[in-house]
Parts: C-alpha cells; sequence; structure tokens
C-alpha cells in the first residue's frame, strides 16, 4: 500500500514537471512569435487540465496572448474576461505583455470590474449578516482594493462611491468587533490569573442622586447620517447612548444601549469619546456621573 501511495505521488510530481516544461515551451514559441504552434500547445495542455503545480491561469494568460497576437481579438477578450472576473487584480508579466496587450486587459478589466465588485461585496456583506465578522474582514479589505483599481481605472461612480461609505464602516465595525474580542478574551486571561484585588473606584453618581448637581454640556456634537445610509435607516429612530463622565468632564466610558444603525453607532460612539462637560458636582466637589443620551433621527 505504501509503495502504491509512494508511486502516486512521483507520477503526480512527473506530471507537474512535464505540465511546467509544456509551458515553458509554449512560452519559449511565443517569445519566438510562433503563434499558432503556441496557441495549439497551450490548448493541448488546458484540455488535460493543468496541474495546481502550475496555475491554469498562468496558461490562460498566454492563451489570450497568442489569440490576440494571431488577430482573434474577440476570442482573447473573453479569455481575459475570463481571468480577470476570477482576479480582477491580476498582473501581466510585462516582458511579454505587448502594450496593446496590457491595454486589452485594462479595458476588460475596466468593464468588468464593477459587476465583480457588487459580486463580491454582496458575498462579505452575507458573512456581516451572519456575524462572521473575522471571516468578513479580509472580503471586505478586497473589495476596499477593488474600489480604489476602479477609482484609478476612471470608472468609479456615484453608486461605487457609496458602497466605498458602506465598506469602509464595515471595515471599522468589523476591525472594533474583532478588537473587542480580542481584548475581552485577554481581560478574562488576566483576571483569571490575578490574585490580589483591584482597586476600589470613585464613586458614580447619576440622575436619582438628589444631593448631586448634573454635568453641564460644553460640546456634545452628534455626527450627521452619512447620504449612503439614508436609505436604509428609519427616520424618527431612537437610540440610546449611556455615558460614564468623569471628574474632569471627559467622556470615560460609552455604551450604545439602543442602536440605532451598525455603522452609524460606531460613528456615534467615535464622536462621543470627545464630548466634554462642566463636571457634575457634590457639596461642591467634582465627581464621577452617568448620563443617557437619546439619539433622534429627523
Amino acid at each position: 500500500m505504501k509503495s502504491f501511495a509512494l508511486a502516486i505521488a512521483f507520477l503526480a510530481i512527473a506530471a507537474i514537471g512535464t505540465a511546467q516544461d509544456s509551458l515553458g515551451a509554449a512560452k519559449e514559441l511565443y517569445a519566438s512569435a510562433a503563434y499558432e504552434e503556441a496557441l495549439s500547445a497551450l490548448t493541448r495542455l488546458n484540455a488535460a487540465g493543468a496541474p495546481d503545480g502550475i496555475g491554469k491561469s498562468e496558461v490562460d494568460v498566454y492563451r489570450a496572448f497568442c489569440l490576440f497576437a494571431l488577430g482573434r481579438t474577440a476570442e482573447a477578450k473573453s479569455v481575459a474576461e475570463s481571468l480577470l472576473a476570477k482576479d480582477p487584480l491580476l498582473e501581466l508579466d510585462p516582458r511579454d505583455a505587448s502594450p496593446r496587450i496590457v491595454a486589452m486587459f485594462d479595458a476588460v478589466r475596466t468593464r468588468v470590474l464593477p459587476r465583480v465588485i457588487r459580486e463580491e461585496y454582496k458575498t462579505v456583506r452575507a458573512a456581516i449578516d451572519r456575524k462572521e465578522f473575522a471571516d468578513a474582514r479580509p472580503g471586505l479589505l478586497h473589495v476596499r482594493r477593488l474600489l480604489d483599481e476602479a477609482e484609478r481605472s476612471g470608472v468609479s461612480d456615484e453608486a461605487l462611491a457609496d458602497l466605498r461609505v458602506l465598506v469602509d464602516g464595515f471595515i471599522e465595525l468589523t476591525n472594533a468587533v474583532v478588537e473587542t474580542r480580542a481584548a475581552a478574551e485577554q481581560a478574562a486571561l488576566r483576571a483569571s490569573a490575578a490574585s490580589a484585588r483591584e482597586p476600589a473606584v470613585e464613586p458614580m453618581y447619576d440622575s436619582s442622586s438628589t444631593d448631586v448637581t448634573a454635568p453641564v454640556v460644553v460640546n456634545q456634537q452628534v455626527p450627521p447620517v452619512p447620504p449612503a445610509l439614508r436609505p436604509v435607516m428609519r427616520t424618527g429612530r431612537a437610540g440610546v447612548l449611556d455615558l460614564v463622565i468623569d471628574a474632569r468632564g471627559n467622556v470615560e466610558r460609552v455604551v450604545m444601549r439602543d442602536s440605532v444603525n451598525a455603522i452609524y453607532d460606531k460613528l456615534v460612539l467615535t464622536a462621543a469619546r470627545s464630548w466634554k462637560y462642566q463636571p457634575a458636582t457634590r457639596n461642591g466637589t467634582p465627581v464621577r456621573y452617568q448620563k443617557s443620551v437619546v439619539l433622534t433621527l429627523d
């Protein structure tokens, strides 16, 4: 049985080596302008199924080169479209790709890029809806790279610009969730390992404390709703933000108790950390105070 497995392994290695030799020979034929012969070799290699050791995409790239050189432009564009639909950021080897071939690939890339961006965003958005934030983050970053390429290529439009706002918001959200979970895990480990008691914290008061003067707002600027989020947010939707204001009037802690929208919540929480107050006082002495802020969308 062991001998049989070794034999299969040697056959697989030999197949990869043969395929690599065939691809190398096809490249040499292409370099010497023997386009018909190179295309025939690549077609045979493609039909046989290129082993993983060389990758089918490399075979198809040179098929597109040969087809273009032979004047079979429509077929070359079809192969290029198939390649770029799978990898819109595909880079060509400048040693073999003439400026005309590069221009052809760029034109095809420009045409397929918006569709690919929307398809990949749909997939990654489904992962976010399933709360699979760690899995969604690489996909979001890839979509962001595709949006950058669309802008560089001059194919970005208003719809893609709105999509960029959503993608950036989701990247911030997934980063925050992943980092928060990691921090919570580290905190749990530290708490389980700690043997000393934590020092007592300053007392905190709220609206039920009759002998305390509530803090006075100095700056409590709520960020506007981004235009891209307005269609998916209901007018009049109220959110509730719980703040802890320290004895210096700074926001010590902020929590979104009632959510408005996952992306907009992130914007509000970021803004709230910089809000400023005249601190609450008890018998003339500044104290910590917990208050709630109600957010109502017009």
